[in-house]
């Protein structure tokens, strides 16, 4: 049987469906395919670096490796194919028709690798979007980092889970005991469908949290107008010079179209110097990292002669999955805030994000649970229908760049015994949009991974190095006793 795929121009093979069970995709999670390009892929993270257990011999990740290659047990959304109809659907495919061998991948680094050397290959390998014909995941195992640590790239679509999402697989998949053993792979455990149960820590059943149905979310319409009635007041009638919205960016260069090819750079900073650096500004951890962002743009920006006048914009995810949701899909809205870039202080760039920040929160705020889905689609529907219609990049940005929170474990995590050191998140990219900032919270440390177009940013590195280097600028500012530059 052949059927068009979203991709223009292109036609596949597509086995029929007779013996599979189909499901829908929720709007939402669907639209990320219409806004997918061949260049500019809907794919993401996350990228955990490990260490080995104590008693490890060198044969550890091959080893694992060969284990794993013996779990042919799928469960959702690894064993989700797109089905490619008008209305957009889910395949389940029973686990012999899911090809362990093409999914599973394990590489190395020459040996001693670095971080960096780790990011050029995370480069690559971001840079090749996900075969719509098989199920929307691969599993790199990367063995050669320095001190004897190995790498786990779990590339998955956006269409299927989003970054908490994301953290809430890691959670099931991962353990806080170092002792346990026998631990099964992500695609053995995946996620929750919606209803199904599990045991919670009392040894009852646990259900996924009750989603609002479509009859509730019509009437929260109104609410979700109102709100967004008031947000345009403050942000474009400028009632709330504060409040930023869709479409107040200036053009930057990572507004324009973008390639294929992908670049990736990490940083990872100690938890408690943020928080210490919050409470010292008094102000929450996120302004710190949206204003050491900033800060690291700013100077990215004014090296290569390209910094506006206007701040720039950033569009920030917002999770609204309730906390016992451990189910395949997207839970999101957004905010939009300044990063500050125009203000050369660090505190007084630290300041106005915070004042932004509180802004964009208090219209989140107020509206209930059940209108926060209507409100997110009137508020990104315009930016979206541009994406679709791949005007990207030849139109105003929405937003200069997504930059975002992700919240992860609290506690450390083990994998057969093998210790997570820091989780990452390599993230999307779309045409007018040409890098992207993800933090990861992770037990007493905060890692952030720079996600950039090859073609539009000439260094991922420099601009990582930057934001380290306006964190030691806005500590120093902020610390007892010392004097700011004007």
């Amino acid at each position: 049987m052949w059927v068009n795929s979203f991709y223009a121009g292109h036609r596949y093979p597509v086995p029929e469906t007779d013996t599979v069970t189909r499901v829908p995709i929720e709007p939402f999670d669907a639209a990320w395919f219409y806004v997918e390009k061949w260049d500019a892929p809907a794919h993401f993270g996350p990228l955990i670096i490990l260490s080995p257990p104590p008693e490890a011999g060198p044969d550890f990740v091959r080893s694992l490796v060969a284990e794993w290659r013996q779990v042919r047990q799928f469960a959702p959304p690894f064993n989700y194919r797109f089905a490619r109809t008008r209305i957009p659907a889910w395949d389940v495919l029973p686990d012999d028709q899911v090809e362990l061998e093409y999914h599973l991948r394990h590489s190395a680094l020459p040996a001693p690798g670095d971080e960096r050397e780790l990011g050029m290959l995370i480069s690559r390998l971001h840079s090749h979007r996900l075969d719509r014909r098989k199920p929307l995941w691969e599993c790199h195992v990367i063995e050669g980092l320095e001190g004897g640590r190995f790498a786990i790239y779990l590339k998955l679509h956006h269409g299927q889970l989003d970054g908490m999402g994301a953290v809430k697989l890691m959670q099931r998949v991962y353990s806080h005991d170092p002792e346990r053993r026998g631990m099964r792979p992500p695609w053995a455990v995946g996620m929750r469908v919606t209803g199904e149960s599990r045991p919670s820590d009392s040894g009852h059943a646990a259900v996924k949290p009750p989603v609002p149905s479509r009859a509730q979310m019509a009437m929260s319409v109104p609410k979700a107008l109102r709100s967004l009635t008031n947000l345009a007041r403050d942000a474009y009638g400028k009632r709330n010079p504060d409040v930023k919205a869709p479409f107040l960016a200036p053009s930057t260069v990572l507004n324009r179209r973008i390639g294929p090819q992908r670049r990736y750079a990490t940083q990872h900073y100690s938890l408690d110097r943020l928080k210490r650096i919050a409470k010292l500004g008094s102000v929450k951890m996120n302004d710190v990292f949206m204003a050491i962002s900033g800060g690291g743009l700013r100077r990215y920006l004014l090296e290569i002669d390209a910094l506006p006048d206007r701040p720039l914009i950033g569009q920030v995810p917002v999770n609204i999955r309730p906390g016992g949701d451990e189910s395949v899909g997207n839970a999101l809205s957004f905010m939009y805030i300044t990063l500050g870039t125009d203000v050369a202080d660090p505190v007084e760039r630290l300041q106005a994000i915070a004042r932004s920040t509180a802004a964009s929160k208090r219209h989140h705020e107020s509206l209930p649970p059940e209108a926060l889905s209507p409100y997110t689609m009137l508020l990104v529907g315009p930016y979206i229908t541009e994406v679709i219609l791949n005007l990207g990049g030849r139109v105003p940005p929405a937003a200069n760049l997504v930059i975002s929170n992700v919240s992860g474990p609290r506690e450390r995590m083990y994998f057969n015994g093998a210790r997570v050191e820091h989780i990452y998140g390599p993230s999307v990219l779309f045409h007018g949009q040409a890098l992207n900032i993800t933090m990861s919270s992770y037990a007493d440390e905060v890692d952030v991974g720079f996600t950039g177009c090859r073609d539009s940013l000439p260094s991922m590195q420099r601009l990582s190095v930057y934001t380290g280097e306006a964190l030691d600028e806005l500590e120093a500012a902020l610390s007892p006793g010392r004097k700011r530059k004007r």
